[in-house]
């Protein structure tokens, strides 16, 4: 059996992946006028094998305690947004300090790192907590071990706690800690198996391209913020950057370049009359439709693409289109677009997924 990961999970809030928004697919302005073209979200889910069914609840969907995108990096809240005071809770309570998903085409595990394959075999010492709740002498007691590529490994409280929190931020009032639940153990150990795919492939990268990554990521490569504001320690915080840079760079080489651009929506009317017909939304819409269109002969170079499908039997010509047309062409761009990025999703889902079927878990307690 092995980690597998379903493509819903993966489809954060990325878009983005989302460096990457792994795809949102609301991005769609509420705002906008009823259209006759509906953009369809593409709702693709794989099962895993019957064979896989026990092992289900411990290695199946998304975690809800680390926030995920499709290449599987943790994010921190950007920092243009301010935080709400939402507390910091235990490591088991399923709750975390501002995450989100940037990429529209996201990446997937979420990862604090330093936390390299190769930590001990299953015939260490360490005992398994057997407790929801640890005091500070059991945080090196065992939580789980898996097996990976012919080599197995144990991960302590510790190390789990510190793959989402700082123990600081974590530490209960009597000065306990609740014990990682599984989702924390399930998503540290994709983490380590996709920075271990990286090592495989000598993917480095240099502190200027964490701080660039930093910068379009959280919108700050000021990793002392990013630390008071997700509740981890400044070298976690610049850890968490790194290991996401890492594991975008394995995405990019996984999965091709998306040729599909977000569309910029039509200017409304000053007027508020959607009706409104203009040469500019003319042009607008013959932009988007490209090679469908016969600019010589100022009408459609083919009668059976999406943008002459989605226009047919309105009054649209080459100088004159309404605010409703354009807006009917963006929806069709836009549809286009997220087509594309899903297809995207679904590769990186797949090479994940093959990566994951090579690993066993083993979880001593299964908390929530």
């Amino acid at each position: 059996m092995g980690l597998i990961v379903n493509k819903d999970e993966l489809e954060g809030d990325h878009e983005y992946i989302d460096g990457i928004e792994v795809i949102e697919r609301s991005d769609v302005p509420e705002d906008l006028p009823e259209s006759e073209i509906d953009v369809i979200e593409r709702e693709d889910s794989e099962e895993a094998d019957a064979e896989d069914a026990d092992a289900s609840e411990e290695l199946g969907a998304a975690d809800d305690e680390v926030e995920q995108d499709e290449a599987g990096a943790r994010h921190f809240k950007p920092q243009d947004e301010e935080a709400e005071g939402e507390e910091v809770e235990g490591a088991s309570s399923g709750k975390r300090p501002y995450l989100i998903a940037i990429f529209v085409i996201a990446i997937l595990v979420a990862g604090i790192g330093g936390y390299f394959i190769g930590k001990g075999g299953f015939g260490a010492a360490r005992q398994a907590t057997g407790t929801a709740v640890l005091t500070e002498d059991q945080l090196d007691s065992l939580v789980a071990s898996y097996s990976y590529n012919g080599s197995e490994h144990d991960i302590s409280a510790r190390e789990a706690i510190e793959s989402q929190y700082s123990l600081e931020a974590v530490q209960n009032e009597d000065g306990t800690y609740n014990t990682p639940s599984a989702e924390t153990l399930i998503a540290y150990v994709r983490t380590e198996i996709l920075l271990n795919e990286a090592d495989a492939r000598g993917i480095e990268v240099t502190d200027d391209e964490v701080a660039a990554y930093a910068e379009n990521t959280y919108g700050t490569s000021d990793y002392a913020t990013l630390a008071a504001q997700n509740g981890v320690t400044e070298e976690q915080a610049q850890q968490i950057s790194r290991d996401n840079a890492r594991i975008e760079k394995l995405y990019n080489q996984v999965v091709p370049a998306i040729t599909a651009t977000v569309p910029e929506q039509p200017e409304q009317p000053a007027d508020g009359d959607t009706s409104t017909r203009s040469a500019e939304y003319a042009q607008y819409i013959i932009e988007l439709a490209g090679d469908e269109w016969d600019a010589e002969a100022g009408t459609w170079a083919s009668t059976d693409g999406p943008y002459y499908l989605a226009l047919e039997g309105m009054e649209f010509t080459a100088d004159s289109a309404s605010y409703e047309e354009a807006i009917i062409a963006y929806y069709v761009a836009y549809q286009e677009y997220a087509t594309e990025a899903s297809g995207m999703s679904q590769a990186w889902t797949e090479f994940a997924n093959t990566l994951f079927a090579d690993a066993d878990i083993e979880l001593y307690g299964v908390y929530a």
